[in-house]
């Protein structure tokens, strides 16, 4: 089969290798979609995997075959999977907080991923989907769920003023979702105009390059000067962290789930003295991603306009070169 490795900074080969055999409580799952994430460019840029493996997390399929130990799983059933294994056995995978295991393994970055012809998955891990789901979304149900989990973590009300600073593929959920939960004045912070397009029609009420000057001023208005009370940080860069400080109300929360690899200088003073929370979110748990999947294959939600590339596996290595602003998500198909 073919599949996808990074063997090095810069270096991404498309390689043949055996087709997997499942074994206890696993599937063999024949991609259809994997989607192209942020960690997987950021793998590219840096070269940080082992070699030899194969890179994606993002995915839909079909079940092609499945291992011993499998009660309720047959060939030919739709599926996506979480990404994240938890061990089950450790304080937190007993709480349900798969995301926080303290043995966990990932697939794409300690597992063998799913930029591949086929995929090894453990059942545990897959979530069946109808037959009549589109497998293009499904395959967004992954960053769906870690922009879910964020949200959870947020207490929100329909009268907040919120503010999500960057329209990639998670900003662009977490506005989906927040939608889907009635919020109204949510304002999109973005420099890239196609993301801003992308962002006002799916119903931001007001988007802001802040590149123009007047981001303080438009923050300003909107809020009576008081700042916004819910802040998604999706940018991941040590200036749009503290932006998302500076631009917060008092008693505000700033939900900060972007993967920032630079270390960030805070004004502690002016947080403590406004009484700002600052919250983190990780990953998803197993059920975070079962209700994420389960809202793509209901259509309570449509993330149709979040993909905007298909590409063919000859295509790969092209596209991480190329990735540029104006892409949300693109799909590798199979």
């Amino acid at each position: 089969m073919k599949a996808v490795i990074i063997d090095g900074p810069g270096s991404l080969r498309i390689v043949d290798k055996p087709l997997p055999v499942p074994g206890r409580g696993e599937a063999l799952v024949k991609i259809k979609y994997c989607g192209i994430c942020g960690s997987d460019l950021h793998a590219f840029e840096t070269g940080f995997l082992p070699p030899d493996l194969t890179i994606g997390h993002e995915f839909s399929g079909i079940v092609e075959s499945v291992g011993t130990g499998c009660p309720g799983w047959e060939e030919g059933v739709f599926v996506t999977g979480n990404n994240i294994i938890g061990c089950g056995k450790c304080s937190f995978c007993q709480k349900g907080l798969e995301n926080l295991c303290l043995d966990m393994r990932r697939l794409g970055i300690t597992d063998h991923g799913a930029m591949a012809e086929y995929a090894l998955v453990p059942v545990k891990a897959l979530v069946k989907l109808p037959q009549s789901a589109s497998l293009t979304e499904a395959a967004l149900s992954e960053p769906l769920s870690v922009g879910l989990h964020a949200v959870n973590k947020v207490n929100i009300t329909a009268d907040d003023s919120i503010l999500i600073i960057g329209a990639g593929t998670i900003g662009l959920v977490i506005l989906a979702l927040l939608q889907l939960r009635a919020a109204k004045a949510i304002t999109v912070v973005e420099p890239d105009p196609d993301r801003r397009a992308i962002a006002k029609s799916m119903g931001a009420l007001k988007v802001i390059d802040p590149f123009t000057g007047s981001m303080d001023s438009e923050i300003s208005r909107l809020t009576g000067n008081r700042g916004m009370n819910v802040i998604f940080e999706c940018a991941g860069l040590p200036e749009t962290i503290q932006e998302a400080c500076s631009q917060a109300a008092a008693d505000a929360t700033i939900m900060v789930l972007s993967i920032c690899h630079q270390p960030v200088e805070l004004n502690f003073l002016s947080l403590v003295t406004r009484e700002i929370k600052i919250k983190t979110a990780f990953g998803k748990t197993s059920a975070e991603f079962r209700e994420a999947a389960n809202l793509i294959s209901s259509g309570m939600i449509d993330l149709s306009p979040l993909v905007t590339g298909l590409i063919p596996l000859d295509k790969v290595l092209q596209t991480f070169r190329k990735h540029s602003g104006g892409m949300i998500k693109t799909l590798v198909l199979f």
